[in-house]
C-alpha cells in the first residue's frame, strides 16, 4: 500500500474527530459573559481535545515523511490509533457536561493513554519495517506521556484539576514531533 492513501485517510478522519468536536459545543443559554463562562469546563475540554488532536496529527505526519513502506501491521496499528482517537469527541463531550466526575474524566484520559499505546506502537512498526529497527528507542516523554495518562485515568477522581494539568503539560510537549532516527 502506498502510504499517502493511508496519510489521506487519517487526515480526513482527524478532520472529522475535530469537526465532531467543535459541532458538540452547545452554545451559552443567553447573551450574558456569565453564561459564557458556565461554560468553562466544556471550552477547556474542547481546547485540550483539539490540540491533543492536532499534535498527534502533526506528529502522524512528520513520522511518515520518510516512510518508504507500509505493510499490514502498520496499516492496521494506525487504523486502531485512529478507532481510539474516534472516541475523542464523544469522551471531551461527556467531561464538558461533568468535568469532576470520575467516570468520564477516566474515560477521557483512559482513551488518550490507548492513543499513546497504539501511536507508539504503529512508530514501533514503522522502525521495525523500514529497517530502522536497531535505532527506535522510546524517548523519556513517550513514557511519562503514558504513565501521566494512565495515572490520570485512575487517579483523576482525587484531583480533577491536578489530572487536567498533567495531562495538558505532557501533551502540550509534544509540540516538538518524534526526532525520525534514519
Amino acid at each position: 500500500m502506498e502510504k499517502n492513501r493511508l496519510e489521506a485517510f487519517s487526515d480526513g478522519v482527524l478532520a472529522i474527530i475535530i469537526t465532531i468536536m467543535v459541532l458538540e459545543l452547545k452554545l451559552p443559554e443567553s447573551d450574558t459573559w456569565k453564561d459564557l463562562l458556565k461554560l468553562t469546563p466544556t471550552l477547556l475540554a474542547y481546547l485540550l481535545s483539539f490540540f491533543f488532536v492536532a499534535i498527534y496529527w502533526v506528529n502522524h505526519h512528520i513520522t511518515f515523511h520518510d516512510v518508504e513502506q507500509v505493510n499490514l501491521k502498520i496499516l492496521w496499528c494506525n487504523i486502531v490509533w485512529l478507532f481510539v482517537m474516534s472516541f475523542i469527541p464523544f469522551a471531551t463531550a461527556w467531561v464538558g457536561q461533568h468535568p469532576s466526575s470520575q467516570a468520564p474524566l477516566s474515560f477521557y484520559f483512559a482513551d488518550m493513554s490507548l492513543a499513546c499505546i497504539a501511536f507508539h506502537l504503529m512508530y514501533y512498526f514503522i522502525f521495525k519495517e523500514n529497517h530502522c529497527g536497531n535505532h527506535f528507542s522510546l524517548e523519556a516523554r513517550s513514557i511519562a506521556s503514558l504513565i501521566v495518562y494512565t495515572g490520570a485515568a485512575i487517579f483523576c477522581g482525587l484531583c480533577p484539576v491536578a489530572a487536567f494539568i498533567a495531562v495538558a503539560v505532557v501533551s502540550f510537549w509534544w509540540v516538538i514531533p518524534i526526532k525520525t532516527k534514519k
